[in-house]
């Protein structure tokens, strides 16, 4: 068996060493692509779960503006034209978030799940409107209080003027009842009416045919409470068919136009004051009993009648 040579043996050393190098670089290399494949696996679902975690983030997102938006709506920034323009200013903004978040949500639905460089950037454009729905809270929670302190106040401003309006009411009540009362009181009345049938000859008759002048003397109280002055007293005499005889001056009696028997004029100091009316018979007289009205200042002072028999 021939022997092997020191060069032989170097020779062979050297490619078992080569061998082994080779061996070990290949092992080496299925390694780390075995690893490489591993992280790429556990990247894919980090990059996976970053993912649904901001698809979910996105969701609350969208639905805590629409929650500002409504409180916006609802409850801040009306009564005041300042509170008005800070709600309109609020509301756009609000409306420029959400319509961002429905751009990151369809942007995020069409990434591939392998990019995560844009991911991330989405990550941060999220993180960022976190930022910016927070200061809106603050905002509008400020807006929300300043609104109630206002509203409260408007209240407070309601109570008094409906508890002024009342008061001023009550007051007119009161006023238009003491003026009734003081009318009232200034209000002329007669008394003692008496009624007489006068002939030609101004002697009392009973016969119709001898009726030439009815006469009426009665007495206008006293009131010192009634405005001095003179005064027009109108007398009405009402036949049996109650119709009104005679055609003198007119007057008012609540709210009606009326025409007077006969009228006279007197000067009233405020006290007891006797009067005689004549009227002169111009028309055919009937059986029965008339009526007689007394009038001054649209009041009705007296009323008394008398009887025609045959």
């Amino acid at each position: 068996m021939p022997s092997i040579t020191p060069k032989q043996k170097r020779l062979f050393v050297v490619f078992l060493a080569s061998l082994a190098l080779i061996l070990i670089g290949f092992l080496f290399y299925v390694m780390m692509h075995r690893e490489r494949a591993r992280l790429e696996e556990e990247k894919k679902e980090l990059v996976t779960m970053e993912r649904s975690k901001m698809q979910e983030e996105l969701s609350i997102l969208q639905e805590e503006f629409e929650m500002q938006v409504q409180k916006v709506r609802s409850g801040t920034g009306y009564g005041e034209k300042n509170m008005h323009l800070a709600t309109d200013s609020l509301l756009e903004q609000l409306g420029t978030a959400q319509a961002k978040v429905n751009r990151l949500t369809e942007e995020l639905k069409a990434v591939k799940a392998t990019d995560a460089q844009r991911i991330n950037a989405l990550s941060q454009e999220v993180t960022s409107l976190r930022k910016v729905l927070r200061s809106y809270v603050v905002q509008i929670d400020s807006l929300q209080r300043a609104n109630m302190a206002l509203r409260e106040e408007n209240q407070k401003m309601s109570d008094r003027i409906a508890t002024s309006e009342a008061e001023t009411r009550k007051l007119q009540g009161e006023k238009s009842t003491l003026s009734d009362q003081v009318a009232r009181a200034a209000r002329l009345e007669a008394h003692g009416l008496r009624v007489a049938m006068l002939d030609k000859r101004g002697k009392q008759t009973g016969r119709i045919d001898k009726i030439r002048t009815i006469s009426i003397d009665g007495i206008v109280g006293r009131n010192v409470t009634a405005d001095p002055g003179r005064r027009t007293l109108y007398l009405r005499i009402l036949n049996p068919n109650d119709q009104s005889v005679g055609g003198g001056a007119r007057f008012t009696y609540e709210g009606s136009s009326l025409t007077a028997t006969a009228s006279k004029e007197i000067e009233y100091g405020g006290e007891d004051l006797p009067f005689t009316i004549y009227w002169n018979v111009t028309e055919a007289l009937l059986l029965g009993t008339y009526r007689i009205e007394l009038f001054s200042d649209g009041e009705l002072l007296a009323r008394t009648s008398f009887t025609i028999k045959d």
